[in-house]
């Protein structure tokens, strides 16, 4: 440490403070002082004690006036040279004093030093942002200081100084203002600060730019103001956002530049037919292990990033949740990003441009790609706060919805779109920030999306709003292809690859024109060989959205297939859409891309060869980079692709698997299970999982096809084969590896063999396999545990595994041990486990000769079963069902030998009905009532059991009645139908008749539209619960069911008569309703006047006028 340098500045520092407090006879001695003190190099060298610093600043916080206009200058400088340049742990007194000072210098200062303590003061309020926190009021509240400089309605005019550098300053201010959020120290300001500084700035900006103005300058303070926007908006979730004044600045300069447009922005009204209801998740069909749907990252979100510093973890959190979910997720997302992450640059200062720009038109051309950049950005966070149901109203404004295919480019409301600023920005950055608003827009957009058509009639003079939305879709595959095919920047591509993945989930090809699908593909081809990484995992990311297209349509089984080529509709537009691409084409070297000479030769080679290993071309190529290259029918073993495209090479060979198996198993089972079997051996963790995962849906897709279609599945004999080879590498995994997730996956893959060939494998393989499983059940990491437990709960419904009652014994320990764990992901499958292995026992019952689990296993597991419907939502849904299945396993016998089950099985009881009429989540209800009307199925419950009739039955009927949920109504309904004899329902028989009628009643009075698609089917259900009721009755209930009867006559018999109508013959519910009414007719007889009237409202109800 050079001591002189300190030395220096102390001694000088002290003369300064000393005479200051005489300034007025040493006014020059002063000057030369400071001027001294501020040539020095604080950026390069330390030279200024703490103790110097904190005398220096007070003295001249304390003795130079703001009018002292030279002199508060000078003093300004050397203060902030003192404050952001020397490493001095300053107490806040004195950084509040300095900053005190130069608010005084703002308010009563002469113009002419404005800037100078504008700029001092903003280097301050950076290096100190939680001094800044302190001033927040006085600066940017309602009459704050430095607002009045940019309030178009009341600002200050200095006819000194220029207003734009005036405005740059206090904009640049503005944002060191705005505190960033730290969860440990949350610092906000006020909503109503906020909501004046957005209101300010967007009429600053809605102002516009005056031709006189110095335009380099005014594209610095756009892009400020455009900052600042950003930075206030981030974090509100309000609804007071002016959004249509948002989305015009926001649109007017993403195009600044590009196109000749008005002096100011203009406000976009959202499209009102484009308000789309909010999307209702459907419910998928239950049975099977299904592909995960897992988030597929927003990559055009990584541009907010950018914007904002890399310690600031909660914003960067909130840009993270800011994703869509997929249908194909990528195996590899981390190596989607962009290669380098841009700094965030100093947004308006020389500095940002180069030694090399030294042109002043060089420097406007990137100031205002820069502008651009900004308001991508302000794309990016309004897209981040408001729900896309609102932002789905703005979107005609911003893509081109244009029918013509030729000259959209020409159409006015097409040049003012996103689209247009892609094709023709100059700048490579720019185009892909506009693309990354693009994908933004397109990204998990498939309900909107999904209204999307073609016009059957060729000339209309009224456009329908599907069409419309069909030809932004179409226009939008059109623009995409263009820019894969012409584009020369590898970033640019990168994330036109990613938005043809997001367009590609989102359309709906099966109402769409034939062709978009294949001129993608062609123009993705070239990316699936390119010598970039990023980009041919990109390519792979956009084949395995279209294999993954649902539903499935011809076009991309034509366009994977090797004898179709795909390509345009003709060259004609080939060649128009290439010139559309020019403006943007030039200028851009060929080198990065393979040229289209040498790719359609390279194509041209696999036409030449008859015979050809695989019939699909991307199954060539996903083996080649996993390892394998095919030359006719033979195969060759060739290096590797990096990982990444590796397991994105299974990924998409996953897709094949899920969507098209017999495409890829059916002609190379053999070949395939080979390479599978050497993959599951890989070095790397990431192969294995994802081998592993590729497996598993092989494995459910040939169970689903054992249901579905037979003819297309491999021989048995082959898929014996497969898994036995399989299984010896899925056990290593399980014993060796340390990859916990590619453990998980093995369960996952010994759980779908399904029962057909796990009976045909060896003995000693079903041995094995069943023995890691029990093994895998103790393993140190809980989603091993879970997978393991849940993978032995599907093994134990197999016939040879369930009749085995040494298997199911230890099945039911290892289920007993899980669900005692702390981890709810364990006890969550454990709680299913449970419920399996309750079904397989049940089923087992058909059976005599099969001999019982022990009756303390099966005390232990209904005490389980009790305590686990106390536990959570998640656990509590399966131990319903379990509890449903443990109650009708009870006999006599089982009581009699084990005295504390009967009252165990009376607590049982009353959870069913506490989680079926008390527990919010519905779910657990419609699963409690099932399990009610299961146990209800069971003699022993009405025979050794007395006194929950009457809670059961009336819980029952309340809930068919009133519940909002129509799921749970329709369970409970058929719960009540679940005792068989008139004996069982004992006194309670005219109870549930009326509770029935009355829920018919309101059943067809059903409003809510939410629930409307389950209404028939409750209606049918509840209608085969009276009939069932009704082949019960006695001569003596006529009387009783008669008052019920007079009051829900007409309901019953309007209802049973559109039954009728809808049903088919052979179907269940028909033919139960058709023996209520051969019984009500033929074989119920009435004693007397009473009986005779309900028999004959009965009859009545079940005779219909066909």
């Amino acid at each position: 440490m050079n001591h002189s340098k300190f030395e220096e500045f102390s001694s000088v520092s002290v003369k300064l403070c000393n005479i200051l407090p005489d300034k007025s006879h040493n006014a020059g001695f002063i000057n030369s002082l400071i001027d001294e003190l501020n040539a020095k190099l604080y950026k390069t060298q330390l030279c200024v004690r703490i103790n110097d610093a904190a005398n220096l600043l007070k003295m001249i916080c304390l003795y130079i006036k703001p009018a002292e206009e030279a002199l508060a200058a000078k003093a300004s400088h050397l203060m902030t040279n003192i404050v952001t340049k020397q490493i001095i742990p300053l107490s806040n007194e004195y950084l509040l004093q300095v900053v005190s000072w130069h608010l005084d210098c703002i308010k009563t200062g002469p113009d002419l030093i404005l800037p100078d303590i504008l700029h001092n003061m903003q280097c301050i309020l950076h290096s100190h942002v939680h001094i800044g926190q302190k001033f927040i009021n006085e600066l940017i509240g309602q009459k704050g200081l430095l607002v009045k400089y940019i309030d178009v309605e009341n600002r200050i005019y200095l006819t000194s100084q220029n207003s734009l550098q005036i405005s740059l300053l206090v904009l640049k201010c503005i944002i060191c203002l705005l505190p960033i959020i730290d969860e440990k120290n949350e610092c906000e300001i006020t909503m109503d600060i906020k909501q004046n500084i957005s209101s300010i700035i967007i009429k600053y900006l809605m102002n516009g730019f005056v031709k006189n103005e110095d335009e380099f300058l005014y594209c610095k303070v756009v892009i400020s103001a455009l900052r600042v926007l950003s930075h206030v908006y981030f974090n509100n979730q309000g609804e007071d956002i002016p959004l249509p004044e948002l989305m015009g600045i926001s649109q007017y300069f993403i195009l600044y530049g590009l196109i000749p447009q008005n002096s100011r922005p203009e406000k976009i009204m959202p499209a009102q037919q484009t308000i789309a209801a909010a999307p209702v998740k459907s419910v998928g069909v239950r049975g099977g292990k299904k592909q995960k749907v897992r988030k597929h990252r927003n990559n055009a979100i990584e541009g907010l990033k950018k914007e904002i510093p890399v310690s600031d973890k909660s914003l960067l959190k909130d840009i993270d949740n800011f994703e869509n979910s997929s249908a194909y997720k990528p195996a590899s997302k981390n190596y989607l990003d962009s290669q380098k992450a841009r700094p965030c640059w100093t947004l308006t200062s020389d500095s940002d441009m180069s030694d090399v720009e030294n042109s002043r038109e060089t420097k406007l051309v990137a100031l205002k790609s820069r502008v651009r950049q900004s308001a991508s950005n302000l794309f990016l966070v309004l897209f981040k706060i408001k729900d896309k149901r609102e932002m789905f109203g703005y979107w005609f404004a911003l893509l081109p919805n244009s029918p013509y295919d030729n000259n959209w480019l020409g159409e006015e409301s097409s040049k003012r779109s996103l689209a247009y600023s892609v094709v023709t920005d100059p700048v490579a950055s720019s185009r892909a920030s506009t693309l990354g608003v693009i994908l933004a827009l397109l990204s998990g957009s498939k309900t909107y999306l999904g209204q999307a058509e073609v016009s059957k009639k060729s000339n209309s003079s009224f456009i329908p709003f599907s069409v419309s939305l069909g030809y932004l879709v179409v226009r939008m595959h059109k623009i995409l292809a263009c820019i894969l095919k012409c584009e020369r920047s590898q970033v640019v591509s990168l994330v036109a690859l990613k938005c043809c993945a997001a367009l590609v989930q989102a359309t709906p090809y099966h109402k769409m024109q034939d062709g978009l699908i294949s001129e993608l593909v062609s123009c993705t081809r070239k990316f699936l060989v390119h010598k970039e990484v990023t980009l041919q995992v990109g390519a792979l990311i956009t084949m395995g959205c279209i294999l993954s297209i649902d539903p499935k349509i011809d076009e991309v089984l034509k366009v994977i297939q090797k004898d179709v080529r795909p390509r345009p509709a003709s060259s004609d537009k080939e060649n128009k859409a290439s010139n559309e691409c020019d403006d943007f084409e030039e200028g851009y070297s060929d080198d990065e891309l393979l040229s289209e000479e040498e790719l359609q030769k390279d194509v041209d080679m696999e036409f030449v060869t008859r015979e050809t290993y695989f019939d699909i071309w991307i199954l060539d190529i996903c083996f080649k980079n996993i390892g394998w290259e095919f030359r006719g029918l033979d195969k060759i073993s060739c290096n590797p692709s990096p990982i990444p495209v590796v397991l994105e090479s299974l990924q998409v060979l996953s897709a094949m698997a899920f969507h098209h198996l017999p495409l890829l198993l059916k002609p190379r089972i053999d070949f395939v299970t080979d390479t599978l079997h050497e993959l599951l051996q890989h070095e790397h963790q990431d192969v294995v999982f994802q081998t592993a995962r590729l497996i598993s849906i092989i494995g459910d897709s040939l169970q689903k096809l054992e249901y579905t279609r037979v003819d297309e599945l491999p021989p048995l004999a082959q898929r014996v084969s497969m898994w036995e080879k399989l299984s010896s590498s899925l056990c290593s995994v399980l014993q060796a590896h340390h990859s916990s997730a590619a453990k998980v996956v093995a369960c996952d893959c010994i759980a779908n063999i399904g029962e057909q060939c796990f009976k045909e494998l060896p003995r000693r393989t079903r041995l094995v396999c069943c023995a890691l499983l029990v093994g895998s059940c103790s393993d140190e990491e809980p989603s091993v545990r879970a997978a393991a437990v849940r993978a032995l709960a599907m093994a134990v419904m197999y016939r040879t595994l369930r009749e085995d009652v040494c298997f199911v014994s230890d099945c039911g320990e290892n289920i007993l041990r899980a669900l005692t764990e702390t981890a709810l992901v364990v006890r969550t499958k454990a709680a299913w486990a449970l419920a399996n292995l309750s079904d397989a026992l049940v089923l087992n019952m058909d059976d005599p000769e099969l001999e019982r689990i022990d009756d303390d296993l099966l005390l232990r597991l209904l005490e389980v079963s009790v305590q686990c419907a106390d536990d959570n939502d998640k656990v509590k849904m399966n131990a319903t069902r379990a509890l449903g299945n443990m109650l009708r396993l009870i006999r006599e016998d089982n009581l009699s030998k084990r005295p504390q089950m009967k009252p165990l099985c009376e607590v049982a009881i009353s959870k069913l009905v506490e989680c079926a009429s008390k527990v919010s989540n519905m779910k657990v209800r419609w699963n409690a009532c099932y399990a009610i009307g299961n146990a209800m199925k069971n003699n022993t419950l009405f025979t050794s059991f007395s006194g929950w009739q009457s809670q059961v039955f009336s819980n029952l009927c309340s809930l068919s009645q009133e519940c909002k949920n129509l799921k749970v109504r329709i369970n409970a309904a058929v719960a009540l139908r679940a005792p068989q004899t008139r004996a069982h329902f004992d006194v309670h028989f005219c109870l549930v008749w009326r509770g029935v009628m009355e829920a018919m009643q309101n059943a067809a009075n059903v409003d809510d539209f939410s629930e409307y698609k389950h209404k028939d089917h409750l209606i049918e259900q509840l209608c085969v619960t009276l009939a069932h009721a009704c082949c019960l009755l006695q001569q003596t209930d006529l009387a009783d069911i008669l008052d019920p009867l007079i009051f829900n006559f007409e309901c019953a018999k309007s209802l049973y008569a559109q039954l009728y109508q809808k049903l088919a013959p052979e179907n269940v519910s028909c033919m139960k309703i058709l023996q209520a009414a051969k019984y009500v007719t033929v074989d119920l007889t009435a004693a007397n006047d009473t009986q005779l009237q309900s028999l004959g409202m009965l009859q009545e109800i079940f005779i219909w006028d066909m």
